[in-house]
């Protein structure tokens, strides 16, 4: 019995070991996770994250660069990828770890490494061969077959460097597994492939040669920019279940081969012809302004027929009226009439007087009117007594100015409107002069008409406006602005602030666009907003050259295609269309042009020997008739008439170095002091 309880003892004291073993394995191993970035803040797809606990492979980041790892809190994390550093870090109690990877310096050899270097995985040299803004890659990468097993993957990341922006694009990779690889992969993802992020490139090996595989590569890239300075580099990397075995990289292309670089064109912009986008004259409502004046009899409501002044105005009032009813751009708008009495005597009774004579006059003057235009005048009327100051003014005026200093003591003294200053004025010596000359002046009505019409602005009265008020102009008034622009500056600054202040002002955009284009500076940006299968062929064209300046030679082929078959200028289809990499098609129409467009259009097409015997015809008086000549001789391996073409070029226009250190056709004949000299200045 002792024994037996022994024996239990001893075994839950194992059981018991064993437990706290386990739990103390258990809390070593922790959850790290984090995001693997770039310096630029970019995360890093693909990247392996190793475990120096099992020195394999434990996870890969997603496409921002994720990762989440189990591992043990003592260990280091070790991180790979192609094209950058290895990076190394310990856990600790860290359970959130990022970490930045740099770019790795690759020594790229401007001539590619022989073929016949062993166990190296080395690609064909090859050159970027550019249709429209696509750049071309192919090359073939031979696998040795003591360089790659059964239980291996091969990863090949091409890529394009432009040396100009220190930018680089990649392409899409190729994976190449090798069968047991492959398989286990699968297993690793519980047969879920799709949890590679590389398994849609990969390729599985199935053969088995004495001399290895050739990897055949092709793909393509959009590039925006086609003056920049390229290359093409391939990162290579083999690993097996634990490591990367094997990283390696190559520069297989320097420069881009693109004679079409060389095409000559020139074209002139095209205004807008069509009266659709010419705007429509607005004609406003200018308010005017009429004035009569009447008299009348003394104590009366009564006209003065006596005066023929009364006639005169009364005639005239009656033209202007009846002009305004007959023009159909015009409307009374307002009738405003005063009548106004001569001072002497009663104040109220002058006032009661000057309200009869505004109503006599009104009623007078408005028969003469149409019924629905008097229906629809705002009508005003007012009566007043006209004060002695006004009696002081006339005097004055006169040159009586010791009667008119009397009357306005009298003023001062007994106020204005008083029974007493009216009796003073009459005892005054010159009264009855007052009264018979100066009183009748002021009995009188007076009338104000209002009226709106319609006109368009003359040019000056627009400048004016602009110059006033800029955002009261119609599109019309920014037209005209634009016709009559005296110079260049001004219409360009008349066209900004036309399209700003109307959208869609299509003939203020396209003239903005007509200006940039007569100074070589085309701006695409000023029509693309207007682009569209409704817009003008004119403007259609217009952005399409200036696309053809930007470089983005597709985007101007996409736009020709929204205009009416045959409304394009022939030539400038046929440009676009060779540009854009229809060069069959557009060979005929661009080839006529000269002959140097057609030895290019030739070479664009690798109608090499072609281009060669029309290449010889060429006057060669010019430096680019030499440069192309050296193209053609250097395709054709003729490199004493290449070097000699490309001498004579670069003596007459120095400037073409800058293109002949980046033309992958002209690259190799340059001295070896100008390869030099470019290296150290990229």
């Amino acid at each position: 019995m002792e024994n037996k309880i022994t024996r239990h003892w001893s075994a839950g004291v194992f059981l018991l070991l064993m437990l706290a073993c386990c739990v103390n394995l258990s809390a070593q191993r922790i959850r790290v996770q984090g995001q693997i970035t770039d310096r630029n803040g970019k995360g890093v797809p693909n990247a392996n994250v190793f475990s120096s606990e099992k020195k394999e492979r434990i996870d890969m980041s997603d496409e921002d660069g994720r990762y989440s790892v189990l591992a043990d809190k003592n260990a280091s994390l070790k991180f790979t990828c192609i094209g950058y550093e290895d990076y190394t870090v310990k856990i600790g109690n860290k359970q959130i770890i990022d970490v930045v990877l740099k770019e790795a310096v690759f020594a790229l050899d401007e001539v590619t490494v022989i073929s016949k270097v062993k166990n190296k995985v080395v690609p064909e040299p090859t050159d970027i061969e550019i249709k429209g803004n696509y750049f071309h890659l192919k090359t073939r990468v031979p696998v040795p077959k003591e360089m790659f097993n059964s239980h291996r993957r091969l990863i090949l990341q091409p890529s394009i460097y432009d040396v100009t922006e220190k930018k680089r694009l990649l392409m899409q990779p190729v994976v190449f597994d090798g069968e047991d690889y492959h398989v286990s992969q699968k297993r690793m993802y519980d047969y879920e492939p799709d949890r590679d992020p590389l398994n849609a490139y990969v390729r599985v090996k199935e053969t088995s040669t004495r001399q290895g595989d050739v990897i055949a590569y092709h793909d393509s890239l959009y590039i925006e920019n086609l003056k920049h300075d390229y290359r093409a580099d391939v990162h290579i990397a083999m690993e097996n279940y634990r490591n990367i075995v094997y990283r390696d990289s190559f520069s297989i292309a320097r420069g881009t081969v693109n004679p079409l670089r060389f095409l000559e064109y020139k074209f002139s912009a095209f205004s807008l012809t069509d009266e659709r986008y010419i705007p429509k004259p607005i004609m406003q409502l200018r308010d005017t302004k009429g004035e009569v004046n009447l008299t009348f009899l003394v104590g009366k409501a009564s006209l003065d027929d006596r005066n023929p002044r009364n006639q005169i105005e009364l005639n005239r009032l009656n033209s202007e009226l009846r002009a305004i009813e007959n023009n159909p751009d015009a409307s009374l708008r307002s009738f405003h009439i005063v009548g106004i009495a001569s001072p002497d005597g009663g104040y109220e009774n002058n006032q009661k007087l000057a309200g009869l004579r505004t109503d006599k006059a009104l009623e007078r003057i408005l028969s003469q009117l149409d019924a629905s235009t008097r229906k629809a005048l705002e009508l005003k009327s007012a009566a007043q007594v006209a004060p002695w100051k006004d009696v002081v003014g006339l005097l004055r005026k006169d040159g009586l100015v010791k009667e008119a200093a009397e009357i306005e003591g009298l003023i001062k003294q007994y106020g204005e409107r008083t029974y007493r200053l009216n009796k003073a004025v009459k005892s005054t010596s010159y009264y009855d002069k007052i009264l018979s000359v100066y009183l009748p002046k002021l009995r009188k009505v007076q009338y104000t008409y209002g009226y709106s019409i319609f006109r368009s602005l003359t040019d000056e009265e627009i400048k004016a406006l602009y110059r006033q008020k800029p955002h009261d102009l119609t599109r019309f008034e920014y037209y005209r602005l634009l016709v009559t622009a005296e110079t260049q500056a001004e219409k360009e600054k008349y066209g900004k602030e036309a399209i700003e202040a109307y959208e869609g002002f299509t003939y203020a955009a396209n003239e903005l666009a007509v200006l940039n284009i007569a100074r070589d500076t085309p701006d695409a940006s000023i029509l693309a907003p207007f682009v569209g299968r409704s817009a003008p062929v004119e403007l259609l064209s217009n952005q399409a050259i200036a696309l053809l300046h930007e470089g983005k030679y597709m985007k101007a082929d996409s736009v020709l295609t929204l205009a009416p078959a045959g409304t394009v200028p022939a030539d400038l289809e046929a440009i676009v269309l060779a540009m854009s990499g229809s060069h069959e098609e557009a060979f005929e129409r661009v080839a006529s042009t000269s002959p140097l467009n057609e030895v290019v259009m030739l070479l664009a097409m690798k109608k090499n020997e072609e281009a060669w015997e029309k290449a010889v015809k060429l006057n060669a008086g010019s430096a680019k008739e030499y440069y192309v000549r050296a193209i053609a001789a250097n395709r054709l391996d003729k490199i004493g008439e290449a070097i000699l073409n490309i001498e004579a070029a670069l003596s007459l226009d120095p400037s073409l170095l800058e293109i002949a250190r980046i033309d992958g056709d002209i690259i190799d004949l340059l001295p070896e002091e100008q390869k030099i000299k470019n290296t150290l200045e990229k």
